[in-house]
């Protein structure tokens, strides 16, 4: 179990971003007090199906050489 502090930093994301993934019903965690806790297993799924896209385009097109 990490906390959503730890799995935000796991995953190279806010924990803002990744609180609001819970709120909004993405990512599985569990509230103990004020601290989310979430499982590994659920942070790999999340990883994989929300994440799993390396090498997303750039929204900006690649420069043209000019001869």
């Amino acid at each position: 179990m990490l906390t959503l502090t730890e799995a935000a930093a796991k995953l190279g994301i806010s924990a803002a971003t990744l609180r609001h993934q819970v709120q909004g019903g993405r990512l599985a965690a569990r509230l103990f007090g004020k601290t989310y806790v979430i499982s590994t297993e659920e942070l790999e799924r999340y990883r994989a199906t929300s994440l799993g896209r390396p090498g997303r385009p750039s929204h900006r097109a690649a420069p043209q050489s000019r001869r």
